[in-house]
């Protein structure tokens, strides 16, 4: 399910070129989707090929490979889907989680989240 678009920045995995893209945050999708040429651009190559199962029920294939991507202050390093050049971009669940970003649909903007690890079994009233 989109959302909203933002402006990050994609690199390539030595960090030294990186391009501005804005893409859809797809909450309803795991993977980030990047048309391959603006991937090729950047220096990203294919590492491996992977089914994926598309929301109108169609099976395809397509190219994966590992991208830098930046918002703000945060970074990490994400799988990228190399999609079709009619595809427009957008940020998966994935790599939301990878950037310890969280969607506020109200204000449409990505907060930073600390994650909590809680262990199976405590509740609030145990330290």
């Amino acid at each position: 399910m989109g959302t909203f678009n933002v402006d990050v920045e994609l690199g390539n995995l030595s960090g030294v070129e990186f391009l501005t893209v804005n893409a859809l945050v797809d909450t309803g999708s795991t993977h980030t989707t990047v048309p391959a040429s603006v991937l090729e651009r950047l220096g990203i190559e294919p590492e491996s090929r992977r089914r994926f199962e598309l929301a109108d029920g169609r099976r395809v294939e397509y190219s994966t490979g590992y991208a830098r991507i930046r918002y703000g202050d945060d970074g990490a390093i994400v799988q990228v889907v190399f999609a079709p050049e009619d595809v427009s971009p957008s940020i998966g669940a994935t790599t939301l989680e990878n950037l310890n970003l969280a969607v506020d649909p109200l204000e449409q903007t990505l907060v930073p989240v600390n994650g909590l690890m809680r262990r199976h079994g405590l509740d609030d009233r145990e330290g």
